[in-house]
């Protein structure tokens, strides 16, 4: 039986063949904060966390075109300040939270068709 982890050191998601229409089709956007002269990356927003019906946190997917790892983080809402209990699981009592957070992940992630691989699997080969 396998055990879900809220850690996002142990987990990897990525998605293969993906195209510049296929990610603008599903509604990512051009980031001119991530991407440089060299590279094109694009990201997609949102919800994960809300209280009394207002967004707190979101996450955001990031996709560097031609590359087919998928970057996930998790932001205080309409920031770019890190949630650091979604990085920092040893410290405080937030798995009630990250089991919220990692369950609205999950099914946009499942939506998109991307593939989870976990840390401890990649060590196996």
């Amino acid at each position: 039986m396998s055990t879900i982890t809220n850690k996002i050191s142990d987990r990897r998601f990525s998605k293969k063949n993906m195209t510049k229409q296929w990610i603008i089709s599903n509604k990512f956007h051009y980031s001119r904060l991530f991407s440089s002269e060299d590279e094109e990356v694009y990201t997609y927003r949102f919800p994960v966390y809300k209280y009394e019906n207002f967004t707190i946190l979101e996450c955001e997917l990031h996709i560097t075109l031609g590359e087919d790892d998928i970057i996930i983080d998790v932001y205080d809402y309409g920031t770019i300040n890190k949630y650091a209990p979604f990085y920092y699981t040893e410290y405080g009592n937030y798995d009630l939270m990250l089991k919220e957070i990692w369950m609205k992940i999950d099914k946009v992630i499942r939506t998109l068709g991307i593939k989870e691989r976990r840390v401890s699997d990649e060590s196996k080969n």
